[in-house]
């Protein structure tokens, strides 16, 4: 499913290289990046479900019904969100491995996120939760500080703020922008540090492998998706993300993501990511096939603890890098020198997708400074 996500090509390419399956992708966009890879089979349009939820599910089912597959992988929030509350449907026609929509949506909610990590002793940033609009005026934040969306968008709706106006200018803008009236964004002290996932399969509640990562450059540069990451190791985030997993008793995929504080070196959390991630061809080149998992569940295999080495590094080249050493110039080294030292997302054996990444960067700027 997601075929216009990158996490999505990163299946579809690693899976199909095997020569084993045929992957059909699924995307509400005729112009979809998984869509250009040799190794999809088909491609398959349906409705956008932000538009018509109903009509999308419906057309879900009525594919599964028709073509029977061995299994389907949701990669995106919301395709994870409706299948897990769809999934007893899903399972009449083909294997889904999901946590329950309780979980989700504890994920996506900022607010049950940090109670939940409260109540399991996870160390998480000062949080401000207003109850109304008016309580804007009588909070006292520490500054600098972070306007985060109260619950998952889909895409990254964060600001910062460096005083009380800047606060309170900000976060009008944020609710008006998003039309947050019930739900109001969370107000939380920001964690200067780097940032950390914590990526782990589970089966019915057992965490049966894990992986970890060290963000290097993001974007947005402020804070964003990675666009290179290096394999990682540290007890602490292996405890803290089990802790928080463990006890929702969580089911298949998931990433838990922290930042380090670089004055105290505590791991803060700062959310679960109910979906696979942006990162994925990271724990792929190092070892953790996870979606390997999801196949090999689906046809009865036992999964294997698999192991990782440290400081294997991975560079999102034009999905991301790029654009990052665009807007802070001061990194260009750092990009050169993994462009010699990582791996990245250029496929010779599949260079359509990266192509059509290539025609995407005019656009993407057309959008950032003229829309």
């Amino acid at each position: 499913m997601d075929g216009d996500h990158k996490n999505a090509l990163a299946i579809v390419r690693h899976l199909g290289k095997t020569g084993k399956y045929v992957i059909d992708a699924v995307s509400c966009q005729r112009v979809s990046i998984s869509f250009y890879s040799k190794y999809v089979s088909r491609k398959l349009i349906l409705t956008n479900p932000k538009k018509d939820r109903e009509k999308y599910i419906e057309e879900l089912l009525e594919t599964l019904e028709k073509n029977r597959y061995l299994a389907l992988i949701p990669v995106s929030y919301i395709s994870f969100r409706i299948c897990a509350a769809c999934r007893d449907r899903i399972r009449q026609f083909t294997h889904l491995t999901i946590t329950g929509p309780d979980n989700i949506l504890l994920a996506s909610s900022k607010g049950a996120t940090y109670e939940h990590a409260r109540k399991t002793g996870v160390p998480y940033p000062e949080t401000i939760i207003l109850q109304a609009m008016e309580d804007l005026e009588t909070i006292h934040a520490e500054y600098p500080c972070v306007i985060k969306a109260p619950y998952e968008m889909g895409r990254n709706v964060v600001s910062y703020a460096r005083n009380k106006q800047e606060l309170t200018t900000k976060y009008r803008q944020m609710c008006e922008a998003c039309h947050f009236t019930e739900a109001l964004p969370v107000i939380q002290k920001y964690v200067d540090g780097s940032g950390f996932g914590f990526f782990a399969y589970y089966q019915k509640g057992e965490c049966k492998n894990w992986f970890v990562h060290r963000r290097l450059r993001e974007y947005p540069v402020s804070g964003g998706a990675s666009t290179a990451a290096e394999s990682f190791f540290d007890e602490k985030i292996v405890e803290y993300g089990k802790r928080m997993l463990d006890s929702l008793r969580w089911d298949g995929v998931a990433m838990v993501e922290f930042k380090q504080d670089k004055a105290s070196g505590t791991y803060y959390l700062m959310e679960i990511n109910a979906k696979f991630w942006g990162s994925l061809d990271l724990a792929l080149l190092a070892g953790v096939n996870f979606p390997q998992m999801l196949i090999d569940e689906a046809l009865d295999k036992k999964i294997e603890k698999v192991s990782f080495k440290e400081k294997i590094r991975f560079q999102w080249i034009l999905n991301g890098d790029l654009f990052h050493v665009l807007e802070k110039p001061g990194h260009i080294l750092l990009f050169l020198r993994d462009l010699f030292v990582a791996k990245n997302d250029f496929y010779f054996s599949d260079i359509k997708p990266n192509l059509f990444q290539i025609l995407f960067i005019p656009l993407h700027y057309y959008k950032k400074f003229f829309k």
